[in-house]
């Protein structure tokens, strides 16, 4: 979509995620968004009564938004399948890694809101995490009951999954290129076979 293309309210949205990602919330003027949206600020109190109506607004879409066509559908479409887990759980990771990197802008916002304000910390634990955790606890029950996971509590399981793959998107976003992994695959695949296998040698002590 090209920018002459999108409303005024799309315009005033895109450079609130732009400005709120890189300056935060509270350090954002009103009248900083009007320029980044490349109109008058009194146009933006056409839309939204306040700053804080801005941010609402941004945080309720995406969350919505990424409940459904981010998290849900792409989740149950790569775990229902017939191939094998090993398969599944790569294809899971790299989806996430996707996802994320993909809507990072956006998802700094919310994650950094959601540490102050309460009413977008309920709406991402209720949309996204709680709806998260119990479809990974799903995948995993099923693999318990044919015999391919070992009997562990899923929720466990599932944060040190996940947790794993957020730690790989930080270190892509923040560390310095010369530190980043230069192959993500690779790396994915490393997490699964950690996953499957454990990190314990083999070999018995002589």
């Amino acid at each position: 979509m090209k920018k002459d293309d999108i409303t005024t309210e799309e315009k005033i949205i895109n450079a609130s995620i732009e400005l709120f990602s890189e300056k935060g919330f509270d350090s954002t003027k009103t009248s900083e968004i009007a320029k980044n949206a490349g109109i008058a600020e009194g146009t933006i109190f056409r839309y939204f009564k306040t700053k804080k109506d801005i941010l609402m607004s941004i945080v309720t879409k995406a969350i919505q938004f990424f409940s459904e066509k981010f998290i849900v559908l792409p989740l149950n479409k790569i775990l229902h399948t017939e191939k094998p887990e090993e398969e599944i759980l790569f294809d899971l990771l790299k989806d996430r890694y996707e996802m994320i990197t993909k809507n990072f802008s956006i998802i700094k916002v919310i994650g950094t809101e959601a540490l102050t304000k309460e009413k977008i910390r309920e709406k991402l634990v209720e949309h996204v995490a709680i709806k998260t955790l119990e479809i990974g606890e799903e995948f995993y029950q099923h693999g318990v009951e044919k015999g391919i996971f070992r009997d562990l509590p899923p929720r466990t399981v599932v944060r040190s999954l996940f947790g794993s793959i957020m730690m790989l998107i930080a270190e892509q976003q923040f560390l310095p290129d010369d530190k980043k992994s230069k192959d993500v695959d690779k790396e994915i695949r490393m997490i699964v076979e950690i996953f499957m296998n454990g990190i314990k040698s083999s070999r018995k002590e002589q």
